[in-house]
């Protein structure tokens, strides 16, 4: 029989399957959905680990809002709430995308510079959780709807089917659309496949217009380019030159007054000419490399230096740029700006620079490393004493590693120093004989003892011995100022001095910075908050104020489950609430220890995403076939947890996606366990708390992985605390009968 309808209206039923297929569908544009939002977002937004969690954390309140905000209702209405988050899902994701573009019109900002801390938190939170709110909502009257014929096993289907359907969107996102389409033509197709599936089920005379909108994707750029053309002509006073979405990033080029400035994902890469940005450098880097013919370049790579460099002696220079596309779309202002360089003995290597080290036996003259500053996850892992020694492995026997640090003017600030200081005495641990160069860019020099001078003025009268003469393919400005007094800036003897006492003071002794225990980017974060006077300073620095605002939240939450539905849904909500936490800190460690071997790793969240879905799905389709006991699951789950550590000393990639498989499957098991143990009559309570209790559990473990444990744990210590978390959640488990 058809649903009864309160307008008083038969509407004929979905069906079982027709439900599950809408489950798969939401879990499909939910991944999508959320890597792009995390892509773009990250333009308006500092890119680091502390915005990434912050959007991750703003994601999930708005799934855990969407599933707590489900009052019961009939069959009719609890389907309508599935359809509507169907067509509203896509319908908010390009309002936020573009939304996000344009409050710039309202809050403009220089080229390459961000806002602050505070007003990025509001921001991505402003922007991600009204989408994925959606993504809650859709849930709890899904689950109903099932059980009406799968019973206790609905909850299990829902969330299985689902997590499959998120797998699918990773994969197509990894390997079809993070390189063919764009926000706006994601946002058509999911739009028109949710308007077709609508119409099936209520109204097919309606079906023209999913096809309509099936056609928006064609026009999607042109369109894109008016609005992104139009905002920037509002915001900015250069010219918009380039506007590129590449696999790794968003890029920007602007042109004014004869510079070119290169934006990628809104922070200023270099400027084009760099000429006196580049001049001192160069001449510290001629001067070290003495001989040396072959070169491997880091950073820098597209403007001055490495022009300047190919019109020295080198037979070849090496340049590592992971985004090929940057490097192409580059070309037209190198050959403008650099028309006498000699391209013949250069080698673009397009990877990542630790990658193709990692993978080569070659050995370099001179390595030069200068990356920007070390202010997320992906760039702190250029300062670390494993990057230090693994670029040592390829000198030469009298080759010269040179790499960059912050520089300050005459004082260094305790958080500055700390900061420098990590990466200072990572840098000795491999280069005890290096030398330190100083300016408003500080510089290290390494190499194997006896091969630098013995101080800088013997270094200064050896490069003024071997100038060569005027002419020949360099720059005028450089030529004019050939000289060794360009070099001798690099050495002032106070600021050296004051540099050298600050490093080792033991007032405040300062670890070295590792692959594994990553603490300079958290040291730049705070210092980033510092300079802007944000209230989130405070926070940052109050030590436990962030982890206390989570544990009274969540202690909120918890009453609140205890009041509405009684101590069997609070063992139910304690339960799931842990073990969110756990996956989410676990999936946020993985991705940066796969960040760590692999590189850029943000156009492979998805897949990353899309495979711990795929575990989500096989764990909660094996616990609904086979029920385990739910103690025995979650103690698994910490065994695989030390697994994952055991493999950050093994370092095998294969194991590596085994375990994030499995992982995903001991956590997916634990919702249809939990489904199971409680009264069919309480289906839709059940369901609306597992699943907001779930995320909220994912929220606090976002924002407590990125601000607390991984700045004083590590990443290794980040996992024993999850082992650790699991105890409670499996004590809980088996607390008592759950059923009347």
């Amino acid at each position: 029989m058809p649903h009864a309808d309160p307008g008083g209206v038969g509407v004929k039923p979905a069906g079982c399957r027709g439900y599950l297929a809408i489950a798969c569908f939401m879990g499909f544009a939910a991944a999508i959905t959320q890597v792009v939002l995390v892509r773009e977002l990250m333009t308006l937004c500092r890119g680091n680990e502390l915005v990434i969690g912050i959007l991750f954390a703003s994601w999930f309140m708005g799934i855990y809002l969407g599933a707590r905000v489900n009052p019961p209702g009939l069959p009719a209405s609890l389907e309508r709430r599935a359809l509507a988050s169907m067509l509203l899902l896509p319908l908010f994701l390009a309002g936020s995308v573009y939304g996000a573009s344009a409050i710039q019109l309202v809050f403009p900002r220089a080229l390459g510079t961000f806002y602050s801390f505070g007003t990025e938190l509001v921001l991505s939170a402003l922007f991600t959780f009204p989408v994925s709110f959606f993504v809650g909502f859709f849930f709890p009257p899904l689950v109903v709807l099932v059980s009406e014929e799968m019973k206790e096993r609905a909850g299990g289907a829902v969330f299985y089917i689902e997590s499959l359907g998120s797998f699918a969107g990773g994969l197509v996102f990894s390997f079809v659309l993070v390189e063919l389409a764009n926000p706006l033509a994601i946002a058509a197709v999911l739009l028109s496949f949710a308007a077709a599936a609508v119409c099936l089920l209520r109204a097919r005379r309606l079906l023209p217009l999913a096809l309509v909108i099936l056609a928006l994707p064609f026009f999607s750029g042109r369109i894109e380019e008016r609005i992104f053309s139009c905002v920037w002509d509002r915001t900015h006073t250069g010219k918009l030159e380039l506007s590129l979405r590449t696999k790794y990033q968003t890029l920007s080029v602007e042109s004014s007054d004869g510079t070119v400035s290169v934006c990628g994902d809104g922070m200023l890469m270099y400027t084009l000419p760099d000429r006196y940005e580049s001049r001192g450098l160069f001449h510290l880097v001629n001067a070290f490399r003495g001989d040396g013919k072959r070169v491997l370049l880091l950073g820098s790579g597209a403007g001055a230096l490495l022009h300047n460099l190919l019109g020295t002696g080198i037979e070849r220079i090496s340049y590592c740029e992971p985004d090929p596309q940057l490097w192409d779309a580059l070309a037209p202002y190198r050959e403008k700006l650099y028309p006498a360089a000699d391209y013949s003995r250069l080698r673009v290597l397009r990877e990542d620079v630790r990658h193709f080290l990692s993978g080569s036996a070659e050995r370099f003259d001179l390595i030069v490393s200068i990356p920007p500053a070390p202010e997320n996850l992906m760039l702190n892992r250029f300062y670390t004493r494993e990057y230090f020694s693994l670029c040592k492995k390829h000198l030469s026997a009298r080759g010269v590693f040179i790499t960059s640090l912050r520089g300050f003017s005459n004082y260094l600030s305790a958080d500055l120093r700390d900061s420098i200081a990590s990466i200072y005495h990572a840098f000795k641990g491999e280069f005890p004989a290096g030398m330190a160069a100083s300016g408003e860019t500080m510089y290290l020099v390494g190499a194997a003892p006896g091969i630098l001078p013995a101080d800088a003025d013997a270094l200064i009268r050896r490069y003024a011995g071997r100038l060569p003469v005027e002419g020949g393919p360099f720059e005028p400005e450089l030529v004019e100022r050939y000289s060794a007094d360009e070099l001798r800036a690099f050495f002032e003897k106070s600021q050296l001095g004051y540099f050298n006492d600050a490093m080792h003071s033991r007032a405040r002794p300062v670890k070295e910075n590792r692959d594994l225990r990553p603490g300079t980017y958290w040291k730049n974060i705070i210092l980033a908050a510092f300079r802007e006077q944000s209230a989130l300073y405070r926070l940052i620095r109050g030590g436990f104020v962030i982890p206390g605002i989570i544990l009274l939240l969540s202690v909120v939450a918890a009453w609140d489950v205890r009041r509405r539905y009684g101590r069997r849904q609070l063992l139910s909500g304690i339960v799931i609430y842990l073990t969110g936490m756990i996956s989410i800190s676990a999936m946020l460690v993985m991705i940066l220890v796969y960040q760590n071997s692999h590189g850029i790793v943000y156009y492979r969240i998805s897949l990353i995403n899309a495979l711990f879905m795929l575990g989500l799905a096989l764990g909660a389709y094996a616990a609904s076939r086979r029920k385990p006991g739910l103690p025995a699951v979650i103690m698994g789950l910490s065994v695989s947890l030390g697994l994952v550590l055991a493999n950050t000393f093994i370092g095998s990639d294969t194991l590596f996606w085994v375990l994030l498989v499995a992982v995903a499957a001991l956590c997916g098991a634990v919702f249809p366990l939990l489904f199971t143990r409680t009264d069919e009559n309480e289906s839709l309570a059940t369901a609306s708390v597992l699943d907001s209790m779930d995320h909220f559990g994912a929220i606090g473990g976002s924002l407590l992985t990125v601000t607390l444990f991984l700045p004083l744990l590590g990443i290794r210590g980040t996992l024993v605390l999850a082992m650790v978390l699991a105890i409670p959640a499996a004590l809980a488990a088996g607390a008592g009968k759950w059923k009347k």
